[in-house]
């Protein structure tokens, strides 16, 4: 039996230059143990945090959207979906230099919100985005730590949303 390969997208360039591509988890064993995150509108609200000006504020200059003043956005997918289509090709979308939530957010915009397992954020971090001059030194249950008291990025367990 073979193992499926894992869909990717896109998601811009790494401070070398070289394609970033985001595993999106669809690998999956179906273990239902995998811990699967997503930006979640709900906790949003409940952070009292307007998630059209979270998310557009990650938008790229190619976002036909640019052109649209911030008070006429009202959809947050919209934005998200137009976010990844239009980030792949962007070379400074995500960079090592960002916060370690701000990197996890904007893979999560890249791959269009779909639930990421902490295991493909984890080597987003750790594998993709650590350099020596800034070493990204986490574990995962570290980064189940930091998702989890998140209170401001939306973050949330996407297999306990219901």
């Amino acid at each position: 039996m073979t193992t499926p390969e894992p869909e990717v997208i896109s998601a811009g360039r790494d401070s070398t230059g070289g394609e970033v591509i985001v595993n999106t988890g669809s690998d999956s064993t179906g273990d239902e143990a995998d811990v699967l995150y997503h930006v979640s509108f709900e906790r949003l609200v409940e952070l009292r945090r307007s998630s059209v000006a979270l998310i557009a504020e990650r938008r790229v200059e190619s976002c036909p959207s640019m052109l649209t003043p911030l008070h006429e956005l009202d959809d947050p997918q919209t934005l998200i979906e137009e976010i990844a289509e239009y980030c792949g090709g962007y070379e400074d979308f995500i960079h090592g230099n960002m916060a370690i939530q701000e990197i996890v957010f904007r893979t999560l915009l890249a791959n269009a919100n779909k639930p990421m397992t902490l295991e493909a954020l984890h080597y987003e971090l750790t594998e993709r985005w650590s350099t020596p001059i800034r070493p990204i030194s986490l574990t995962e249950e570290g980064l189940e730590g930091v998702l989890d008291a998140d209170d401001y990025y939306g973050f949330s367990r996407a297999n306990q949303d219901n």
